[in-house]
C-alpha cells in the first residue's frame, strides 16, 4: 500500500496541474489549513526524534485570484524549533493552484514530498483539506527540520489533526 501512495503521490507531483481561475467567490479570502505531521527519524547528525511537526498554512486569495502563501511551522512535542516562511505566486515554496473548486499545492522535502488539496463548498465559506506523505520509489523519505538537521524517516509518515477554515480579508 505504502508503495502505491508514494507512486501515486509521484504522479501527482510530476505533473503540473492545469492553473485554473480562483472562482469568484473565493476572492478577497484567507484560508487556514491546521494540521500535524509525524514522521519517527534518525538524523543525519545521529540524533533521533518522534519527528512531531506542527503546521498552519495561511493562504489569501487577492481580488485578483492570485494565492499568497504562509507556512508556520513547530517540530517537537513542545514546539521548541519554529519557523515561518512567505511565499508570492510563483515563488519558491508556493505551487498552489485551482482545479474548479479545489486548491492543490506540493510540498517537497529532499526527498519525497507532501500533497495538500483544499475543496471549499459552493459559497466559498467553509473547506476540509486533505494531506498525503509519500516517498520517491526505492528512496527513503527525508526532509529538513527546522533545527537545520536533515532527517531519514525509521518509520510511516502520517497526518493528523487537519483543519480547514476560511475567513473574509487579508490575514496575512
Amino acid at each position: 500500500m505504502r508503495a502505491w501512495v508514494g507512486a501515486a503521490l509521484l504522479l501527482v507531483v510530476g505533473a503540473a496541474p492545469t492553473a485554473a481561475a480562483a472562482p469568484p467567490e473565493l476572492l478577497n479570502k484567507t484560508v487556514q489549513v491546521r494540521y500535524t505531521v509525524t514522521i519517527p527519524g534518525r538524523g543525519d547528525d545521529g540524533s533521533t526524534v518522534p519527528g512531531i511537526r506542527n503546521a498552519v498554512r495561511t493562504i489569501y486569495i487577492s481580488s485578483a485570484g492570485r494565492a499568497f502563501a504562509r507556512v508556520e511551522r513547530a517540530d517537537g512535542n513542545r514546539g521548541q524549533f519554529q519557523e515561518k516562511k512567505e511565499a508570492g505566486p510563483g515563488e519558491r515554496g508556493n505551487t498552489l493552484q485551482f482545479q474548479g473548486r479545489r486548491l492543490i499545492g506540493n510540498m517537497p522535502f529532499v526527498a519525497g514530498a507532501s500533497h495538500m488539496e483544499i475543496d471549499f463548498d459552493g459559497g466559498g465559506s467553509s473547506c476540509t483539506a486533505s494531506i498525503v506523505v509519500g516517498r520517491d520509489a526505492g528512496r527513503a523519505l527525508r526532509w529538513k527540520g527546522v533545527n537545520g538537521v536533515t532527517y531519514t524517516a525509521t518509520g510511516a509518515a502520517s497526518v493528523s489533526n487537519v483543519a480547514c477554515s476560511v475567513s473574509t480579508g487579508n490575514a496575512l
